[in-house]
């Protein structure tokens, strides 16, 4: 990697900064400062994972496929209560079955959230990397900070779901495009790697990776009147890597899965979900909302960022930064067009985005004028708004949630403090913004370990019930009738009881097996038993419950 730019002179006051930053000779970007803040990002993301138990929906429902993948010895598909399970390919369970040996053989959720964290701790180094490619290490360390402190990136990287492991490979596969464009000499080697990423980026979550993989190949022919972003690429071998790393899996998949896994797995989760969407349902501006709390506080200056970098020409002599923002606003405007959105199908967009900014920032403070003004503006006015925030917690949580507030102020005074920081570097240092941004980075980080290491584990009861599946594994731990009653099926039942369990969704088909079946016990969520009609079906006896979350979890049997 090249870097042309200086590091600029750091604070006098800053002896760490100037630590981390050092003294590279022009010409030599030195990876010290992605690799310091990407394991930063990930000692801040492993604080959150070894906090909590698996959390619903999603992650009791990954941690049992992987279970039941152990169990049964075949690692060929994912299951769930003895059924395979369609909803993504298979690369993300491997992973995350990789960690298993760590735990004794058994799921873990610090050791299965392993895939997540290394992935938005790539994501951090990723977005810091590209920054210092041929800017300054200023950017470098803006573009990492402003990443590693996202929210929704912090959310992913710690949690059991797929995007944060895909959304590494999908931009891995993209920073690779990008060499493979801007450096002749290595072409061939980021080209074969390329080749390599995107076949596992499918395996990871299906033909996406594809489809944006190839639309910024198109755009970027289309705005350089040059089919070069295509054809170095080398489709056509591409196409027979994509074939042998791919195909092997589906084919054997499909064969042992049947014709409904396959059709759910290669048509409905795909091209029906993006065409015919059966949840997540949003209009088509929904990520016009969403990128203000998921990017937040970055999202204003970021989208200024082009406009900065438009106007001062950086655009034409910097290519990554134009590839930067063709990749984030195909990907905008693509998801967009599908009916089922959810914000972390665009985690992508994020670092690209945060390195935007930081070239923005570093152009603003060489220019001195009003640009500069209102970014400082902006940081003063973020660190305003988190101190009054920080000062209003406790009494907003004695009042709202009275069984928490006495976690409050261990929220409270690290965000004040780093926000009441914020605004002492900003006052210091009136001629720079990314002080300030870095100050406002620091805070965001010291609220999100506050709500990984004392937020999580107060609320880890009542997001899982995890006392109640303990209470209630003696009365059906020798294989009594139990059913899970409602739909979807969610997995945290079988997980902590260690068992299956039949799986019925309608009135009907719950009185009918519970006829058949003497000492039936029956899982139901609150909310769902309010809903029944069925006179036979009100008789049945509340042997244990506990809240979890909003609802109440019930363990019903007949008199």
């Amino acid at each position: 990697m090249r870097h042309a730019g200086g590091a600029g002179k750091p604070a006098s006051s800053s002896a760490i900064l100037r630590a981390v930053i050092g003294t590279a000779s022009p010409g030599v970007f030195r990876l010290r400062i992605p690799l310091a803040l990407g394991l930063a990002a990930a000692i801040l993301y492993g604080a959150a994972a070894l906090s909590r138990d698996f959390w619903a929906p999603d992650e009791p429902d990954f941690a049992e496929a992987v279970r039941e993948m152990g169990e049964r010895g075949s690692y060929l598909l994912p299951y769930q209560n003895g059924k395979p399970y369609s909803e993504k390919p298979i690369l993300y369970y491997w992973a995350m079955a990789a960690t298993t040996p760590l735990t004794g053989g058994d799921v873990h959720p610090a050791a299965m959230r392993l895939p997540s964290i290394l992935s938005g701790a790539f994501l951090v180094f990723a977005a810091s990397a590209l920054a210092g490619f041929r800017g300054t290490q200023r950017e470098a360390l803006v573009a990492g900070a402003a990443t590693a402190s996202a929210p929704l990136i912090f959310w992913q990287a710690q949690f059991i779901q797929i995007d944060a492991f895909f959304t590494a490979l999908l931009l891995a596969a993209f920073l690779c495009q990008l060499l493979a464009e801007d450096d002749p000499r290595r072409e061939k080697g980021w080209v074969w790697a390329f080749h390599v990423l995107l076949p596992l980026a499918v395996l990871a979550k299906g033909p996406l990776a594809v489809v944006l993989t190839g639309l910024v190949a198109l755009v970027r022919s289309a705005l350089t009147r040059s089919l070069r972003p295509v054809l170095v690429l080398k489709p056509l071998r591409g196409a027979v890597v994509f074939a042998a790393l791919v195909v092997p899996w589906y084919v054997l998949a499909s064969r042992a899965g049947g014709p409904e896994y396959t059709y759910d797995l290669i048509v409905k989760q795909n091209w029906v979900r993006f065409t015919h969407a059966f949840d997540h349902i949003q209009p088509w501006w929904y990520y016009l909302e969403k990128v203000w709390g998921d990017f937040s506080p970055w999202t204003l200056p970021a989208l200024a960022a082009p406009l900065v970098l438009s106007r001062s020409g950086l655009f034409r002599r910097r290519p990554e930064l134009g590839f930067a923002a063709t990749v984030a606003l195909t990907c905008f405007a693509f998801l967009s067009v599908s009916q089922s959105k959810q914000g972390k199908y665009l985690l992508v967009a994020y670092p690209l985005a945060a390195v935007l900014l930081a070239a923005s920032v570093e152009q603003l403070e060489s220019l001195r004028g009003r640009g500069l003004a209102l970014l400082r503006s902006y940081l003063l006015l973020c660190a305003g708004v988190l101190l009054g925030a920080a000062l209003a917690l406790t009494p907003v949580a004695a009042r709202k949630a009275p069984g928490f507030a006495k976690l409050a102020p261990w929220v409270a005074v690290p965000v004040a403090v780093g926000a009441a920081g914020t605004m002492v570097v900003w006052g210091r240092r009136r001629d720079r913004a990314w002080p300030a941004l870095l100050a406002l980075a620091a805070t965001l980080a010291a609220a999100e370990t506050a709500a990984a290491v004392v937020v999580f584990p107060a609320i880890d009861v009542l997001k899982t019930g995890r006392p109640f599946y303990d209470r209630i594994r003696p009365l059906v731990s020798s294989g009594e009738p139990l059913a899970y009653f409602g739909d979807p099926y969610r997995c945290y039942p079988i997980l902590r009881l260690r068992r299956r369990t039949e799986h019925l969704v309608g009135e009907d088909a719950l009185a009918a097996w519970i006829s058949r079946t003497p000492g039936a016990y029956v899982l139901v969520d609150e909310s769902e038993r309010r809903k029944w009609s069925r006179p036979d079906l009100a008789r049945l006896v509340v042997v244990d419950s506990q809240p979890t979350g909003q609802d109440r979890i019930l363990l019903l049997r007949a008199p």
